[in-house]
């Protein structure tokens, strides 16, 4: 069974866990002034009531956090968060009608978190989706993409709307891990990732340039297309350049390909290269 953390040095609940070092000490000494104080003034109100803390908590749970995730992110135990949510049924207790006012504050303070959801809570598919079609339009084939989420097949044969929180986070941790790196790096054939970026640009997917910090999860957030397809298109006519330029030099066609990652067939066609040509250019 996990155990409770232990509260820091310094602070009255360390005290109150059996601590008595000076730190502890004065926690506890200033606590009990301020108790004192606020009593002999009629403001001492150590307790709130719960039931805002309740809705806030349920709310956080109906968007897929566990409550015992909930708990951990808080700080507070989670037979506190149990009382506050159950109660005991089986001794006939109800749900607490007040709770501690640094404990409702604690639970105030969680907001919601996809790093919190439990593993199978359905999440919106909009930021997967745009993570892997962003991968794709810098060179990741989908199989590959598929192959390093740990699927069975090559394909991603992913919900087009919702998604479980463990692929997401899955998908979110491949994106940062990727979205800047060489495919070429990672064993993808650079005929394989040319393809893939030709097929993202024919899709209209926008690269993760494209996109700002934080838009990738938020569904009404719009990319920055325009700009980054020409980037891409930029980027092919470098290519192409290079291309010519090692053929003009004498390097063979599938050398040439293999250096600047386009395929024969597309350096082929963009060039024009004569049909009496192509033989030579092998």
């Amino acid at each position: 069974m996990a155990t409770r953390p232990v509260p820091e040095h310094g602070s009255r609940a360390r005290y109150a866990r059996g601590c008595r070092c000076a730190a502890c000490r004065d926690a506890n000494r200033s606590y009990e002034n301020n108790r004192a104080r606020r009593t002999a003034y009629g403001t001492w109100q150590p307790y709130v009531g719960a039931e805002p803390v309740r809705r806030h908590v349920r709310a956080l749970m109906d968007q897929g956090m566990g409550w015992r995730r909930i708990a951990e992110a808080s700080g507070v135990s989670k037979g506190t968060v149990n009382k506050l949510l159950y109660g005991a049924p089986g001794r006939g207790v109800a749900p607490c009608r007040r709770i501690r006012r640094e404990t409702a504050e604690q639970l105030l303070a969680v907001r919601y978190s996809a790093e919190l959801l439990a593993a199978g809570a359905l999440v919106d598919a909009t930021g997967t989706w745009r993570r892997i079609r962003a991968l794709v339009a810098v060179g990741w084939p989908k199989a590959h993409i598929a192959q390093a989420l740990g699927a069975a097949a090559p394909a991603l044969q992913l919900n087009e709307l919702l998604v479980v929180a463990s692929t997401a986070r899955r998908v979110a941790s491949l994106y940062d891990e990727w979205w800047d790196a060489d495919p070429a790096a990672h064993g993808v054939d650079p005929h394989q990732a040319e393809r893939a970026r030709r097929h993202a640009v024919s899709q209209s997917w926008p690269p993760p340039m494209a996109w700002d910090d934080g838009d990738l999860d938020d569904p009404e957030a719009v990319p920055h297309v325009e700009g980054q397809v020409r980037n891409l298109r930029t980027r092919s006519a470098e290519h192409l350049n290079d291309a010519r330029h090692l053929l003009s030099c004498g390097v063979p066609l599938h050398e040439v390909a293999a250096r600047v990652g386009l395929t024969p067939g597309y350096i082929r066609t963009r060039l024009a290269i004569p049909v009496q040509d192509r033989a030579a250019s092998a």
